[in-house]
């Protein structure tokens, strides 16, 4: 399976981990609704807050975690996989919490909240940049597998007395062992 292939399979995990990160949020929001006595929102409030995420996601998965990942990916060849996800995950947690601060600021939220935004935004994009990683690396192995993997010879699992050798025949087994077979 090529690079692409593998990468749209980890795009489409990463959307449904940002999609269920939407859903927790809700569920998060709700439980502090419930406790402290407050409005829960309606009954469209579930559904909206999901589809609003899974909107999100279809914006931050291509610009954000596919070439967070990538990038990842080249430097850890050059470089060993540990320093690839400490640059691609670090990066894409740089960018998300620079544009989340940018966007609360442009707002007119306070400096306060907008580093709060920028850390939320932060610590959110690291779920989706480890599935999508974990994805095309699954992927990327099992592939490979599937191509390495030689077919089985026939018969190798049968036991040794029931092999014919190619001059010998079932028959001629028989009449040696002292069987007729009427002839």
């Amino acid at each position: 399976m090529g690079t692409i292939a593998r990468h749209v399979a980890g795009a489409v995990v990463a959307w449904l981990v940002v999609t269920f990160e939407g859903l927790v949020g809700y569920l998060g929001l709700l439980g502090y609704a419930l406790i402290t006595g407050t409005d829960p929102g309606g009954p469209l409030a579930g559904p909206v807050f999901v589809l609003v995420a899974a909107l999100v996601g279809f914006v931050v998965v291509p610009l954000l975690v596919v070439p967070a990942v990538l990038v990842g990916e080249v430097t850890g060849r050059r470089r060993g996989r540990f320093t690839g996800a400490l640059i691609g995950g670090g990066g894409a947690m740089l960018l998300a919490a620079f544009g989340a601060a940018a966007v609360a600021l442009a707002t007119g939220v306070s400096a306060g909240g907008s580093v709060l935004a920028g850390l939320v935004a932060a610590l959110a994009v690291l779920g989706p940049v480890a599935a999508h990683a974990a994805t095309a690396e699954a992927v990327r192995r099992t592939a490979r597998r599937i191509r390495q993997r030689q077919p089985a010879a026939v018969g190798a699992e049968l036991p040794r007395q029931l092999l014919v050798r190619p001059s010998q025949s079932w028959v001629s087994d028989r009449n040696s062992a002292g069987c007729s077979n009427g002839r």
